[in-house]
C-alpha cells in the first residue's frame, strides 16, 4: 500500500506545464492568421479582370457591382440578373442611396470579353442616368 501511495502522490505532483506555452503558440497563431488573412467575398462566377498597369484603386466600395461572365451571364452584386433589368434596378439602388453625389457603378468583366459584347451593357448603364462608372482592371504581372 505504502508504494500505491508512494506513485500518486508522484503523479498528483506532476503538471502539464508544457501544455500553457502550447495554447500560447495556438492562440498567437490564431491571432496573426485573422489580421494577416483578408477575408473577401467572392464572386457568384469566375472572372478574371482584364490587366492595367494603372495602380490607382478607388478610396470607397461601389454602390453598384456588376458582374459579367463569359458565358454571357450577369449578375449584380450576387443576384442573377438579364441586360434588360439592369437599368431598372440600378434605378432603384440609386433611388435609395442615401449619398446620392457618391454613388458609383463598377463593373468586372472578365479580360477576355470584347467590348462589342460589353457595350449592352454600358448602354443599360446610361439608360440608367448613372454617369461614375468604373471597370474593374487586375495589376499587369509585368
Amino acid at each position: 500500500m505504502n508504494i500505491d501511495q508512494k506513485f500518486i502522490a508522484q503523479r498528483d505532483a506532476q503538471t502539464d506545464d508544457g501544455v500553457i506555452p502550447l495554447i500560447n503558440v495556438v492562440f498567437l497563431m490564431l491571432i496573426f492568421f485573422m489580421v494577416a488573412g483578408q477575408i473577401q467575398k467572392s464572386d457568384p462566377i469566375k472572372i478574371t479582370p482584364p490587366e492595367s498597369i494603372n495602380e490607382t484603386r478607388a478610396q470607397t466600395e461601389p454602390n453598384a457591382l456588376i458582374l459579367v461572365g463569359l458565358d454571357g451571364r450577369f449578375y449584380l452584386g450576387d443576384e442573377a440578373i438579364t441586360l434588360t433589368d439592369i437599368a431598372p434596378r440600378l434605378n432603384a439602388l440609386f433611388e435609395a442611396a442615401p449619398d446620392k453625389q457618391s454613388f458609383w457603378v463598377q463593373v468586372k468583366a472578365d479580360g477576355d470579353l470584347s467590348i462589342d459584347q460589353l457595350s449592352p451593357v454600358f448602354t443599360q448603364i446610361r439608360q440608367s442616368g448613372l454617369t461614375k462608372v468604373s471597370v474593374a482592371t487586375q495589376l499587369s504581372r509585368n
